[in-house]
């Protein structure tokens, strides 16, 4: 479904002027060379980009240009590419801390420059171009036994590392691979190549359903996470993934065409920041299936917490408005947001594994009805009527970890789920419910925050797991007097007997019942409630001789949510009471903060 997707996209984009045999290269520096070959300098090839930063603000940075080079190598291997880019075949010198040196414990860098020196001799034997004459010389002459103290490679310094290099005769702009002499070679060796494929498969593609070459080996995609070198989204690399005699990427059906769509406009999604980001251990990539899909895809990209334009804020605005009030958008709504609502949207979310990518879930719907569901999933998941920002997934993700952690994940499997339920508009999974309110029972508050335990975005995931799970709207946005459930009745009186403690005594106290008790009344009121009310007739007593009309108020709420209690406390919570108790708890502090205070 995603290699389908991704081709019918890549059929609505603008067709590719590059030509077959050759793609798109970073290039970071171009090697200038005289008409000798003599290495005469090294300079940036960057150009300049207006980024969105983190409020929103026209940002320039400086990114590497492209280059149109012949199709680089796909192999793990030590193999040159013609007309190399990386560092450590042209120059066959590592570099670290101590400079610049040709030894490795493996010998890489000198393999790797003798591959280069042989390749690119045999390839550009015969042609007599001023350019790739240069070219060859550079390659005789150059001898890394010789270059540690290149001052040109030491004004690099650490950027010498992970840095694609060009090459250009004479002046920067006169590229090598723009010679005409080299362009008719590569060509006709192009050709050739592809006429004496051996193995050459045909079959009825099964993305594009016409005959043609099987793809043997797919395309590799620069996945963020995965190998520097790329990982493959279709790779069978075991014969335990073999049937029917077929071998490698047989298998899977593909044929050169569409793995080359596909394979091209996945990593053009994965250069383009609207389009993906990532979540813990997993990426995010979606796209709209039309030509340009920028305003669809930038309210999606705001609402994952990605940095927006002025126009993308409004429209956000008006979704958390909608979601305040609780409010379901309807057609005319949705067109007000965005015009192109039925265009099909597609959100895939995908983790790297050793050279390979996998897919963890594929959601395709029309926009309109995605936009729909995620205004439902910010008004499920509110619980403070004054919040005006989205609840973003990694926002979630955040409180379902440990703060004490420095490198907890949550597992793609439940990420992927909760993504699924805010995106159908259905369920939130139960592990959802269980893992915040196990956070909420073994967390601390500390001095800096007392929000870490239990905070908006907990309580609001709480909310929408047990209203979504029980079809109604059971939990409202602030405390309801009409809620008669004992596990929240038992929250709310729990909070009052905290409110009593902190105000009766005059200091700040090291440990108080919510440090004390809480996980007990959560999981077993009967056990913790009795003794709480009887250190609460010791707390008001305390305060009624000070604040007389603030002790007769708390003991009215108090007196209200215990005369409810006809049947005495309960004995034990299950997981779902137990998230009952906390919003009970949440919303009943609410209430009462500002009780006492001047």
């Amino acid at each position: 479904m995603l290699i389908k997707a991704l081709c019918d996209y890549a059929d609505k984009q603008e067709t590719s002027s590059i030509p077959e045999g050759f793609a798109e290269q970073d290039i970071h520096y171009r090697i200038i060379l005289s008409e000798d070959g003599e290495l005469k300098n090294i300079l940036p090839f960057n150009e300049p980009k207006i980024i969105k930063d983190k409020k929103g603000n026209d940002k320039i940075v400086e990114v590497p240009r492209k280059a149109i080079l012949p199709v680089r190598t796909q192999k793990t291997c030590i193999d040159s590419n013609t007309i190399e880019h990386r560092s450590l075949y042209i120059f066959g010198l590592n570099f670290d801390k101590d400079g610049f040196s040709p030894d490795d414990e493996k010998n890489k860098a000198r393999k790797s420059h003798n591959a280069f020196v042989q390749h690119e001799l045999e390839f550009f034997d015969g042609i007599d171009s001023t350019a790739c004459q240069a070219y060859r010389k550079f390659i005789e002459n150059w001898n890394p036994e010789n270059e540690f103290n290149n001052p040109l490679l030491k004004e690099l310094g650490k950027n010498y590392k992970g840095a694609y290099f060009g090459f250009s005769i004479g002046t920067e702009s006169n590229y090598l691979e723009s010679d005409p002499q080299f362009l008719e070679k590569y060509q006709t060796y192009n050709c050739e190549k592809n006429e004496n494929k051996k193995d050459e498969v045909l079959s009825v593609c099964g993305i594009l359903g016409e005959h043609g070459t099987t793809a043997r080996l797919h395309d590799k995609i620069k996945f963020p996470g995965g190998q520097t070198s790329g990982c493959q989204l279709v790779c069978m690399n075991d014969t335990a993934f073999e049937s029917y005699g077929k071998t490698q990427s047989y298998n899977s059906n593909v044929s050169e065409q569409a793995m080359k769509k596909y394979t091209e406009v996945f990593n053009k999604l994965l250069s383009d920041k609207t389009h993906y980001c990532t979540l813990g251990d997993m990426v995010l990539i979606w796209f709209a299936v039309k030509k340009d899909d920028s305003a669809e895809c930038s309210i999606f990209s705001a609402l994952l917490g990605n940095s927006s334009d002025k126009d993308t804020d409004r429209q956000i605005e008006t979704i958390m408005k909608y979601a305040r009030s609780g409010y379901t958008t309807d057609k005319e709504s949705i067109d007000a947001l965005i015009a192109d609502n039925k265009v099909d949207f597609y959100i895939a979310g995908l983790t790297p594994n050793a050279s390979r990518i996998c897919q963890k879930f594929m959601y395709k719907g029309s926009f309109g009805e995605m936009l729909k569901n995620l205004i439902k999933h910010q008004s499920d998941m509110m619980i403070n009527e004054n919040n005006i920002h989205p609840l973003y997934f990694s926002g979630i993700a955040r409180q379902l970890i440990s703060p004490k952690s420095s490198n907890e994940k949550v597992p793609p499997p439940l990420m992927s789920a909760i993504i699924l339920a805010a995106l159908n508009n259905t369920k939130y999974p139960d592990s959802l419910l269980a893992t915040v309110i196990r956070r909420v029972k073994t967390d601390s508050d500390d001095e800096k925050s007392t929000y870490i335990r239990l905070n908006d975005t907990r309580a609001g995931i709480i909310k929408a797991c047990l209203n979504r799970k029980y079809k109604k709207e059971e939990i409202t946005m602030s405390w309801n007097v009409e809620n008669k459930n004992p596990a929240y009745l038992c929250g709310g009186l729990f909070a009052i007997y905290e409110k009593i403690q902190q105000e009766s005594s005059s200091r700040n106290l090291n440990r108080t019942i919510k440090d004390a008790y809480f996980a007990s009344a959560c999981s077993r009121p009967s056990s913790v409630m009795a003794h709480l009310e009887k250190l609460s007739v010791h707390h008001l007593s305390k305060i009624n001789k000070e604040k007389p009309e603030l002790a007769a108020e708390l003991k009215s709420l108090k007196g209200k949510i215990v005369n409810d209690f006809h049947d005495g406390y309960p004995s034990t919570l299950t997981t779902d009471d137990q998230g009952r108790f906390i919003v009970g708890y949440y919303q009943m502090s609410r209430r009462i903060f500002y009780l006492g205070k001047d």
